[in-house]
């Protein structure tokens, strides 16, 4: 049996290495699982983010009510549930998407290296567990001077953090470090896109000058609807995407 290789000059031949490496990539890259994942799990925890009480009267819930209040932003009256909704939902999203990269391995014999997501995972909710209780630890216990000096950073991620935006960005790191795994210019438009967003809010809350009784018990949805809407709309587009290239090497 002839090579049918043995013919070709070695332009041709580093072309079709080259177009065979290209489909293994498109084939290895389904990343818009995730982002559909992610995109209802945040739409999923809009309720969350309804105050359940009185409209904001500027007063932050108590960030000792409940060990995972500071996930859940202590600014936000059901704090504790919306925290224990995104400790299960992150841990959930991640193992699916584990789950998921693994099944696509098996299916299309292209695996994607997914230690450094399961890693960041990990890492991102111990942090958005931790981070709030350091950043308040630094603003108000140690010396003036030693905190005048972190404002710059305290406070910003102070203010994510007490407005249940933490899990955003865990979601954030997950997807960047996916990104560079999957070796995706879309998937990291996605996720800096997604990070926009979430500063993008958190600067609205911060630059407004609110008063007692501005922000009603639905303000706080901009902490989900917009970002849900970015993963959910990357994760149609990638999806449609992966269809048609699919659909397009069925015919060669």
């Amino acid at each position: 049996m002839s090579d049918p290789h043995r013919d070709q000059s070695p332009a041709e031949l580093l072309e079709s290495v080259t177009a065979l490496r290209r489909r293994t990539r498109a084939d290895r890259q389904a990343y818009w699982f995730p982002l559909v994942l992610f995109g209802l799990l945040t739409a999923a925890a809009a309720p969350f983010y309804v105050e359940s009480v009185a409209p904001f009267d500027g007063k932050p819930a108590p960030a000792d009510a409940h060990p995972l209040a500071a996930l859940g932003g202590v600014f936000l009256d059901r704090s504790a549930a919306l925290g224990w909704y995104w400790l299960v939902a992150l841990v959930a999203g991640f193992l699916a998407t584990l789950a998921w990269y693994h099944w696509r391995a098996e299916r299309t014999g292209v695996a994607t290296p997914t230690r450094g997501y399961v890693k960041a995972g990990a890492i991102g909710v111990a942090v958005g567990l931790l981070l709030p209780v350091v950043l308040r630890f630094v603003l108000f216990n140690m010396d003036s001077a030693i905190s005048d000096g972190t404002r710059w950073l305290t406070m910003p991620m102070l203010g994510v953090a007490n407005r249940g935006m933490l899990p955003h960005l865990v979601i954030t790191v997950g997807l960047l470090v996916l990104a560079r795994l999957e070796r995706s210019l879309g998937l990291l438009a996605v996720a800096l896109a997604f990070a926009t967003a979430v500063i993008a809010v958190n600067g609205w809350f911060h630059l407004s000058e609110f008063e007692p009784g501005d922000l009603t018990r639905f303000s706080f949805l901009l902490a989900a609807v917009p970002p849900a809407a970015i993963l959910l709309a990357g994760g149609a587009i990638a999806a449609l995407a992966a269809k048609r290239g699919t659909s397009t090497r069925g015919l060669v």
